[in-house]
């Protein structure tokens, strides 16, 4: 009896829980339907409205809502540039969607490809967009395919492969054109106006993307469009008029919050004022770009997203051996509630036989489950050792990227050295002259020296770059000496990378001497005994 009115509430929740979810699913597609056409309007808003579907439909029971709300959403933050949160969206998306639903999973492969470009994994993006490609031009969807072809120009952008990317823009332009499809033509021209060439053509091909995305109200769009048009005028010599556009772009941006945009605009403003002499200005606008550029687009990010989707993976394995296990319970429990019955129908003979046709059932049933078991047991320690493999990976990548810094101050200190030898050949010259061709002579020595004041900037790029790739010694040092100048972190960062104090002081502009006076004052204000060694200290933090 109790047994039979508890299934009986369980018929009532199931029933009052499909009533909900129909009402939920009606407000769902309302919300998708807003979010889709605000998405490049504003990308913010529509990732707040189809996070508020994705809320409203049933995940247990994954449908056509679910799935849309989760790529919709994926797709506004990566516009919105959270690139990790995007990729780790679009992943979940892919446990939603069909095997055999071709058209959705081809439109998740391009999507992740645009976000692993994003991230700097070109070999990564380039492998889903052609297998989006593939998946696109065997159902005839040419609309998608051309977008596949503007995603793949894009990356080839971000490699500097100028004649192949336009390529990929002009075959997809050609498509857009024949389908009038508006949109795509107009971020198809504004992706060839990128990068230099026919200022004029370029210019042109920009003010119809403006107008095209103004009928539209893009906002997003448009922010990239004033971007890049502030760019070709700078191409172009036209700084002023640059400055104007790039305004607009601001607008834009600050209106959205799209924080990839932002950083764009930084680095074009950095141009326009560097071509204007404003180099304060210009370096200003760089700073703020790193430090932007370092949030968006640190591969290290992409690593840490990677692992997580291992870890996300071995979670989901987990978690279906523990919902097979409780299915198995739930399957005893029915047999039970039959064995019961058959006992007390047949009598204690046919009883009896039906529990020892059980118990061999079960223990069948309780093998095939520990197989089971074992076999997502191999597979958690196949991604563990995958885990493991990407964190040797990325300490590769930094090794890699140490010695590419290392290599960098070998060329400066080289090109030092050159120009002491060609100032030293040029002294030695002006003691044959007569005092008539002295004073020429000394006039072209002077001018030489002028020339290579501009790589004084070289140092200071190398000492940022240092800075940058070891953020994480520099956060160390300041924690333990926060009394540290300016100067002495720089150089302690140049004695931890191995360097002389011959090549610090030419790479400074020092004399040897001050250098070694530089080094005692930074032994003090470590307070390292005279037994201590200055570089295992640094080495050692």
């Amino acid at each position: 009896m109790d047994m039979g009115v508890t299934l009986l509430i369980l018929a009532l929740l199931l029933c009052g829980g499909n009533a909900r979810g129909e009402g939920g699913g009606t407000d769902a597609a309302r919300l998708l339907r807003e979010a889709a056409a605000g998405l490049y309007s504003n990308p913010k808003e529509a990732s707040s409205l189809a996070n508020q579907a994705l809320k409203l439909c049933d995940t247990s029971s994954p449908d056509s809502l679910c799935r849309e709300a989760t790529i919709l959403y994926g797709e506004a933050e990566q516009l919105l540039g959270n690139f990790d949160l995007s990729l780790r969206v679009l992943h979940d998306a892919e446990s939603l969607v069909d095997t055999t639903d071709t058209p959705t999973l081809a439109r998740l492969y391009m999507l992740e490809g645009r976000v692993f470009s994003k991230l700097g994994d070109y070999p990564r993006s380039v492998e889903l967009n052609d297998r989006a490609t593939s998946m696109f031009k065997s159902i005839g969807d040419s609309a998608s395919v051309a977008a596949c072809y503007t995603e793949r120009g894009v990356t080839l952008l971000n490699t500097n492969e100028f004649v192949l990317a336009e390529h990929f823009f002009r075959k997809s332009l050609d498509i857009a054109r024949k389908q009038h499809d508006i949109r795509t033509i107009a971020r198809n021209l504004n992706n060839m106006c990128l990068y230099p060439g026919d200022s004029g053509e370029k210019l042109k091909m920009i003010e119809e993307a403006i107008t095209i995305n103004k009928h539209l109200d893009l906002k997003w769009s448009l922010g990239e469009n004033y971007n890049n048009k502030g760019k070709q005028l700078c191409y172009a010599g036209r700084y002023r008029e640059a400055l104007d556009a790039l305004a607009s772009a601001l607008s834009y941006i600050k209106e959205i919050e799209a924080r990839e945009l932002l950083c764009d605009y930084f680095e074009y403003m950095a141009m326009a004022n560097a071509g204007m002499g404003d180099y304060k200005a210009a370096y200003d606008n760089m700073k703020e770009m790193t430090v932007l550029v370092s949030e968006l687009q640190r591969r290290s990010r992409q690593r840490n997203t990677e692992l997580d989707l291992a870890r996300k993976k071995d979670n989901d394995l987990r978690l279906a051996a523990e919902r097979q296990e409780q299915e198995y319970q739930i399957g005893l429990l029915h047999r039970n509630l039959w064995i019961l019955f058959a006992v007390v129908v047949l009598g204690s003979v046919s009883g009896w036989f039906c529990y020892k046709w059980y118990k061999h059932r079960k223990n069948f049933q309780i093998f095939e489950a520990r197989h089971q078991r074992d076999q997502a047991e191999k597979e958690v320690d196949a991604l563990k050792m995958r885990q493991q493999q990407l964190e040797l990976e990325n300490a590769q990548n930094m090794l890699t990227a140490s010695r590419q810094e290392l290599t960098g101050f070998a060329a400066f200190l080289k090109s030092r050295n050159e120009m002491m030898e060609r100032i030293r050949e040029m002294l030695k010259e002006g003691y044959k002259m007569d005092s008539a061709e002295i004073v020429p002579h000394l006039k072209k020595i002077n001018a030489f020296i002028s020339s290579y004041a501009s790589h004084d900037k070289s140092s200071q790029t190398l000492l940022l770059k240092a800075e940058e790739r070891n953020k994480d010694f520099m956060d160390r040092l300041m924690k333990l000496h926060p009394e540290l100048t300016k100067g002495e972190r720089n150089l302690a960062l140049l004695i931890r990378g191995g360097l002389s104090t011959k090549e610090i002081s030419m790479l400074l502009g020092l004399e040897s001497k001050t250098v070694n006076m530089n080094r005692y004052r930074l032994r003090k204000a470590l307070d390292l005994t005279q037994d201590s060694d200055l570089y295992d200290y640094l080495s050692s933090l």
